[in-house]
């Protein structure tokens, strides 16, 4: 919807207020900038307003997420603004630049995006970080994978806690969208989370703790992680309603949408025997026309038959494609498109099997 493309680009102006506001020095952003390697005209717009407002005050650097992956060997959109912000690590190789911030040395570091099928890879150039020398500098890491820790599923991270180098004062993460913050070694790593609610699945996490992203202060060995939450994120309800009362219910959620600058998304969960679907759309477009900016209904026909849920970590998937590939390096791939495509997202997929097929022809 335009309007929700319209929400990113006003959190990132946002961003923008109060990066300026905080007079931050350096600005990090690890991985998966645009939602896509192949942005909008608009989404360009956006970023390059962004780095013109803050560039004459923050250096700004970056590594490449799985969604900035670009096909096979194009280059990815950060590269348009590669004279405005500092790109590390994009050749799977680590790169590091030291900077002088009020007389401290500051080292950024920075390795983007390694899929899993090509771990070995990434964890030869963790080595390399975890062995520099960064006594008498300050030190910031970014790195965009998944961590075995912070993951719900079996299979779905690329890299063990145990394998982040811990001889940074700070690991800025990027991939999954919520926020966490953990100690690490004489430091502490941070996923800052989405700066929008990308997914049903964040409203909770939204609900919670907010979106937005992280100020750091690193000073004499001490690091502050303080969340800044932003003012303009458009709200999203949750809402279960029992088909038997579904007008006393609708009429009470109508009401209770007053007073918000945003016309919020809703996302509707129905429960009920029999449900006429038809009926419910109508009813929900009638009621809520004109208060919400779209609502997503979802039913829970207690008459329909369903198969029994299988519970998390009753089988390793990973296991059962090791053992059906044999070969790492294919069941590797097997597993990343696995993860793509139970994600819906194909797109990515078909970026993971090109890029290995170039680089097996290449071999």
């Amino acid at each position: 919807m335009e309007e929700r493309e319209r929400d990113v680009y006003s959190s990132l102006e946002e961003i923008g207020d109060k990066i300026l506001e905080a007079r931050a020095d350096i600005v990090v952003h690890a991985g998966d900038l645009f939602d896509s390697s192949r942005p909008a005209p608009q989404a360009y717009r956006a970023f390059k307003k962004f780095l013109k407002r803050i560039g004459e005050q923050a250096k700004v650097f970056a590594v490449l997420g799985d969604h900035d992956r670009p096909k096979t060997w194009g280059l990815a959109p950060h590269f348009l603004f590669d004279d405005q912000i500092q790109i590390l690590g994009a050749n799977w190789s680590a790169q590091q630049q030291v900077l002088s911030v009020g007389g401290q040395d500051v080292l950024v570091a920075g390795l983007s995006n390694v899929s899993r099928t090509y771990r070995a890879i990434m964890q030869e150039e963790l080595k390399k970080l975890g062995a520099l020398d960064l006594r008498g500098k300050l030190s910031v890491l970014l790195l965009h994978e998944g961590i075995d820790k912070f993951l719900p599923y079996e299979g779905a991270f690329e890299l063990g806690l145990d394998e982040v180098p811990k001889n940074f004062d700070y690991v800025a993460m990027g991939h999954l969208h919520f926020r966490i913050k953990a100690s690490l070694g004489k430091g502490t790593l941070a996923y800052p989370g989405s700066s929008e609610i990308i997914s049903r699945s964040e409203v909770d996490e939204w609900r919670k703790n907010g979106k937005g992203f992280f100020i750091v202060d690193v000073n004499r060995g001490r690091v502050d992680v303080e969340p800044v939450n932003l003012a303009c994120i458009r709200p999203q309800l949750e809402v279960k309603m029992k088909y038997s009362c579904l007008d006393e219910e609708l009429e009470r959620l109508a009401k209770s949408l007053d007073g918000f600058e945003k016309k919020p998304l809703v996302h509707v969960k129905i429960e009920g025997k029999d449900i006429d679907r038809q009926s419910v759309y109508s009813a929900l477009n009638k009621r809520l026309s004109g208060l919400v900016l779209q609502f997503r209904q979802e039913f829970l026909d207690e008459t329909v038959e369903r198969l029994p849920e299988v519970k998390s970590g009753a089988f390793q998937v990973s296991q059962v494609i090791q053992e059906y590939f044999k070969e790492p390096a294919v069941s590797g791939l097997a597993l990343e498109l696995w993860r793509h495509l139970r994600a819906g997202d194909v797109d990515e997929a078909k970026a993971v099997a090109e890029d290995y097929f170039q680089r097996e022809h290449k071999a």
